[in-house]
C-alpha cells in the first residue's frame, strides 16, 4: 500500500503485537512508529518501553521505509501523539493512524486508502474513521458522513490538520453558538459541545483528540464512517490511559467486499450523529450504555473465569 501507516504505541506489549500483526500482513511501503519515553516514577517501564520498540522492530521483516519517531522521556499521551501527528503530517500530504489498541480489519487499509485517493482534493472531508459502533447496517453503500470525527483507528490528509492546537489557544466558545444557530447539524447538541468545550480548554494536557473535534467543527468539515465497522477497541484494562467505557470495548468487526461501494452525494447519517452525540461524545450515562455496560462487564467476567478454570485445571 502507498499511503504512510503511523503506528503510535507506547508500553502494552499484548496489544501492541496484536495490532501491528494486522499492519505486518498489508506491508505498507512507509512506516512510522511514534513511541513514548518511560515514566521515571513507574518501576520496570523503562524496560518494559525499550523492549517493546525491539519487539515492534523485529517483527518488520518486509521491504518498507521505517522512521522511528521515539521520545527520549515521557511526554504523556496528549502531546506525545499530538506531536507525532503533527510531525508525519508535517512531511506527508496523507497518512493513516493506528494506536496500540485499536485492532483493524485488514479491509481496513484499503478502505483507508481508498477514501484519501477519492476525497483528497476535496476540502469538505476532513478524516476517514474506521469505527461504525452500531450493528452491521446494509446499505446500497459501505460508507457514510458525519460531522463527528473518530479517531480508534482513522487517516486524513495535512490539509484537515492545519489549524491543530491542543492547547486551544485564543479559541472561545463562538463557533459552538454559531453552529447551533446555522442549523446545518440537525441534532447538533449545543449543551453538550458546550460542556466538553469547557473541559476540555481547562485541560489540555491529557487528550489531543477532543481537541481534533473541535478543530474539525469550527472548519465545518465531514468525516468518513463505514457501515460494517473495521476497528475493536482491545484496550479496555485497568492500567488503559483513556479507554474506561466497557461498552465500547469489542465491538465485533466485519471485513468490507472489494471493491468499496461509494454513495452519490454526502448523505449525512442523522440518526448515527444524534447516537454519537449521546452515547460517546456526551458525558452522561444513558439507560442504552449503562446496560450495555453492565452486559459486556458480565461477558467479560464470564471469559476471564473461563481463562482461570483452563489455566488451573
Amino acid at each position: 500500500m502507498e499511503a504512510p501507516v503511523a503506528f503510535m504505541f507506547f508500553n502494552r506489549h499484548d496489544t501492541t503485537l496484536r495490532v501491528f500483526e494486522r499492519i505486518r500482513q498489508v506491508r505498507p511501503k512507509k512506516l512510522i512508529l511514534i513511541s513514548d519515553g518511560a515514566r521515571p516514577h513507574v518501576e520496570g517501564e523503562t524496560l518494559r518501553v525499550l523492549e517493546l520498540r525491539k519487539k515492534v522492530e523485529a517483527l518488520i521483516d518486509w521491504d518498507v521505509d521505517v522512521e522511528k519517531d521515539y521520545a527520549q522521556s515521557n511526554m504523556g499521551c496528549g502531546p506525545r501523539l499530538a506531536t507525532g501527528i503533527t510531525s508525519v503530517l508535517g512531511k506527508y500530504e496523507k497518512a493513516i493512524f493506528i494506536e496500540d489498541d485499536c485492532l483493524p480489519t485488514l479491509s481496513f487499509f484499503d478502505y483507508a486508502e481508498n477514501m484519501l485517493q477519492k476525497y483528497e482534493k476535496d476540502n469538505e472531508i476532513l478524516s476517514v474513521s474506521g469505527t461504525y459502533f452500531l450493528k452491521k447496517k446494509k446499505m446500497p453503500y459501505d460508507y457514510g458522513f458525519t460531522h463527528f470525527p473518530q479517531i480508534w483507528g482513522w487517516a486524513t490528509w495535512a490539509r484537515a490538520w492545519e489549524g491543530y492546537d491542543r492547547d486551544l489557544k485564543g479559541w472561545d466558545d463562538g463557533f459552538i453558538y454559531d453552529i447551533a444557530k446555522s442549523g446545518n447539524i440537525k441534532s447538533f447538541q449545543l449543551d453538550t459541545w458546550l460542556r466538553c468545550f469547557k473541559n476540555i480548554q481547562a485541560d489540555t494536557l491529557h487528550t489531543w483528540d477532543i481537541q481534533y473535534w473541535f478543530l474539525c467543527l469550527k472548519k465545518r468539515g465531514l468525516s468518513i464512517f463505514p457501515y460494517q465497522n473495521q476497528i475493536t477497541n482491545i484496550g479496555y484494562c485497568p492500567d488503559a490511559t483513556h479507554t474506561s467505557c466497557w461498552w465500547f470495548s469489542d465491538k465485533p468487526q466485519y471485513e468490507f467486499n472489494s471493491p468499496i461501494r461509494s454513495p452519490n452525494s454526502y448523505l449525512i447519517d442523522s440518526y448515527y450523529e444524534k447516537w454519537l452525540q449521546q452515547e460517546f461524545y456526551g458525558d452522561k450515562i444513558t439507560h442504552r450504555n449503562f446496560l450495555n455496560c453492565s452486559l459486556l462487564s458480565a461477558k467479560l467476567r464470564l471469559k476471564r473465569f473461563k481463562t482461570r478454570f483452563l489455566i488451573n485445571k
